[in-house]
């Protein structure tokens, strides 16, 4: 690994800060089956990423940025072959102890996004979830270019903001503790950058500004609601906060 920027090492700093908090237990098996065949309607965006994955059996996939592992169990579960990489080594020490509790194998190692150190053309499919608002977009793209195989794709999943007006709204609120001065929900502009030399397939937003306020007051499956919302008025995806899409 070269050497870090400013903003890799303020990322592995809050990341060690992170991973002290985290006690890794064996993955629950009902929370596990979420994940392993979920419906192409569902709700929830990461089951969406699952199932725009498809079949993955003896394809090699990488998990960019796999944090503590939580997502490799179910990659290993549906028969791929997986690669995880995170610039953490405190998050990697988690996963390979997540991986050992479910007796499952898989390759971990701490490198960078930028910086892969894996064959060209040498992954069916990039799993990367929540990690490109972190990033410069244009070296990380850069990398997944070079990385996929001819025929492979890249399921995406991240925070968005589109509303320049929810934008100034959402500024006026406390911020997250744990977040880094560094990242930041990907504007319309940045999403279009990533895409840019892709093709989009499978597009779906999620999450309007009301999840989070019903969840805090007890509302019971807001993600219900928040899907027939987006089905019946479309044009409210510009207010959504997370995107999942899967990019050729």
């Amino acid at each position: 690994m070269s050497e870090l920027s400013e903003l890799d090492r303020a990322e592995i700093e809050r990341s060690a800060k992170e991973a002290r908090g985290i006690t890794v237990e064996a993955p629950m098996r009902d929370q596990l089956e979420r994940y392993l065949n979920p419906p192409a309607d569902t709700a929830f965006p990461l089951e969406y990423a699952f199932w725009l994955l498809g079949d993955v059996r003896g394809k090699t996939v990488l998990d960019f940025g796999c944090g503590t592992g939580e997502n490799i169990v179910p990659l290993v579960e549906r028969g791929a072959r997986v690669t995880g990489i995170d610039i953490s080594p405190e998050l990697i020490a988690l996963a390979r102890q997540r991986l050992s509790l479910a007796g499952l194998e898989a390759t971990v190692e701490a490198r960078s996004a930028y910086e892969t150190g894996l064959p060209d053309g040498s992954v069916d499919v990039i799993f990367c979830i929540a990690l490109i608002h972190h990033l410069n977009i244009e070296r990380v793209r850069k990398e997944m270019q070079r990385i996929l195989a001819k025929d492979g794709k890249i399921i995406l999943k991240e925070p968005i903001r589109f509303s320049r007006f929810y934008g100034r709204l959402r500024n006026l609120l406390p911020g997250r503790d744990d977040a880094s001065e560094y990242e930041h929900p990907l504007t319309r502009a940045e999403f279009d950058a990533i895409k840019e030399p892709f093709k989009a397939d499978g597009t779906r937003y999620f999450r309007l500004p009301f999840v989070p306020l019903l969840l805090r007051v007890g509302v019971r499956e807001p993600w219900k609601f928040d899907r027939w919302c987006l089905k019946r008025f479309p044009a409210a995806s510009h207010y959504a906060t997370c995107v999942v899409t899967s990019l050729r």
